[in-house]
């Protein structure tokens, strides 16, 4: 269960993410191809293209913040990454589920660049990890060396 749910809201996450990413490429394309027209038009179809995918995706990070809060609690109490990393990841989730307060709108930017340096590092942890444990024991060495 303890996996299981970060598992959910990662899935629920991917989701807008991917749509904002199709309807800013595909609106952006559609001002560009405008603007040679009908400048006037292409300024105004911009702030709807920009007002539908921070609605899905960019307005506020709540589901974002709150998979990478759930991925760092569950982290943190199996053990399964560095306590820092999972403390990080907490701060950081919070941070994306405050981003909802119209007022806190500086969150954003440090969910944000937060986001990036948790991936970064949750990478490398990752990788770490998969390396000890694909590494062959001393014990196992010693035995099959005798």
């Amino acid at each position: 269960m303890l996996a299981r749910t970060p598992t959910v809201f990662g899935l629920i996450w991917s989701g807008p993410i991917i749509a904002t990413s199709m309807i800013v490429n595909i609106g952006f394309g559609t001002v560009v191809d405008l603007n040679e027209s009908d400048p006037e038009m292409a300024a105004t179809v911009w702030p709807a293209v920009d007002s539908v995918a921070n609605g899905l995706g960019g307005g506020n990070e709540l589901v974002g913040g709150l998979w990478v809060l759930l991925f760092s609690v569950a982290a943190l109490r199996t053990g399964w990454l560095p306590r820092g990393l999972n403390w990080f990841g907490a701060a950081i989730g919070v941070a994306g589920m405050v981003t909802v307060i119209p007022q806190l709108e500086m969150v954003r930017a440090i969910f944000g660049r937060g986001l990036i340096v948790w991936f970064v590092w949750t990478g490398i942890a990752m990788l770490r990890r998969e390396s000890r444990a694909g590494a062959p024991s001393r014990k196992l060495d010693a035995v099959t060396t005798a």
